[in-house]
């Protein structure tokens, strides 16, 4: 059978077998090794539409039922013509990280970087909130995420027949002398280069054209992190074809309000409220401090004063990368009482006794 000689593989080989043979093919004949033969070229291609054919199961059941003749007329269903780049990306490392084999001078001494990055252009990023108390800014985090990753099915997306792949169509009038070129945006793909086959038998997307996937991620921040967000690379907007990066998934930290403190830096500030002789003559106070409790009597101060901060060092939050803390600064709200007129006489005599100036 035609495909399987230019392959060069025999009707039972296996994917891995055909696989194998068409990166060989590939790299003999690629036109980047072969300038300005035309030759060479129309074999490229002719090994590129017969692997996109034999490496899919269904279309590869399909010839092998109804051989050329019958595929060739259509008797296998449509058959898009493949994206040459795309599929040779795909095959010699398409993935982030991967490698043009023909980039920067590599093996043949090209230099060529068509399906590098350099000519990719990453999806969008995601950002999500993700809402954290002082207790994890106190202890540091270390747990596990599991997020949902929306991808495009690469199965049932394909190239789009109405356009080619360049997301627009031109008509070209002749007009007597003159030609006249009109472009449009592509009515088939909308400008999206690429269509969905929308096969409800394909066990991912159910013909949807996406699917949801889970990925778990470590979200990893030290005691005292004073971060507003981490990234965690490659789990934002999915491409749709080999010729993206996927974008990159924006954590958002979101501080929840605290019962007893407010944040300020690594300071934490605390309010507390006293009577007027408590703040006079002193009061016991019991702080719930993340893991343990600070006691204190509040004549340690002096007579307090409503209008001033009070220190607590070193019970503040921790430093990032340090064995350091930063304070807790106290506030006290003074209650006044009312003043029985029919007392002041003795009252006067009481804090005057009392007091020493």
């Amino acid at each position: 059978m035609k495909f399987y000689d230019i392959l060069e593989v025999s009707p039972d080989a296996s994917i891995d077998d055909i696989k194998k043979s068409y990166k060989k093919l590939a790299f003999q004949y690629h036109p980047d090794k072969n300038k300005d033969n035309k030759d060479a070229e129309i074999k490229f291609k002719e090994i590129s539409n017969a692997y996109s054919v034999l490496s899919n199961p269904e279309t590869k059941q399909k010839y092998d039922m109804l051989g050329d003749d019958g595929y060739n007329n259509d008797g296998g269903g449509h058959h898009e013509e493949p994206n040459m780049d795309e599929l040779f990306q795909h095959i010699f490392g398409s993935r982030r990280g991967g490698h043009n084999p023909f980039a920067d001078h590599d093996m043949f001494g090209f230099n060529d970087t068509r399906g590098g990055h350099q000519n990719k252009r990453n999806c969008n990023n995601i950002t999500k909130i993700y809402n954290i108390t002082l207790e994890d800014i106190y202890n540091g985090i270390d747990k596990q995420l599991k997020f949902t990753v929306k991808k495009y099915c690469k199965k049932c997306f394909i190239t789009c027949n109405g356009c080619n792949g360049t997301g627009v169509i031109q008509q070209v009038i002749q007009m007597g002398p003159m030609t006249q070129i009109f472009q449009s945006v592509c009515n088939k793909c909308h400008g999206q280069k690429i269509m969905n086959k929308h096969n409800k038998e394909c066990v991912e997307c159910k013909g949807t054209g996406t699917y949801d996937t889970e990925h778990l991620a470590q979200l990893n921040m030290p005691k005292g992190f004073d971060n507003t967000n981490t990234i965690f690379e490659g789990l934002g907007e999915q491409p749709q074809t080999s010729a993206n990066l996927p974008g990159n998934l924006i954590l958002e930290f979101k501080l929840t309000p605290h019962s007893l403190f407010t944040k300020n830096g690594n300071d934490l500030h605390y309010k507390h409220t006293l009577t007027l002789s408590e703040s006079i003559l002193g009061k016991i106070i019991i702080i719930e401090y993340f893991n343990e409790q600070i006691k204190i009597n509040s004549n340690q101060f002096g007579i307090i004063n409503s209008s001033k901060q009070y220190i607590l060092k070193g019970r503040g939050l921790p430093i990032q990368n340090s064995t350091q803390k930063g304070n807790m600064i106290i506030e006290f709200n003074i209650i006044f009482p009312k003043i029985n007129p029919e007392m002041i006489s003795e009252l006067t005599t009481v804090i005057n006794k009392s007091f020493i100036y």
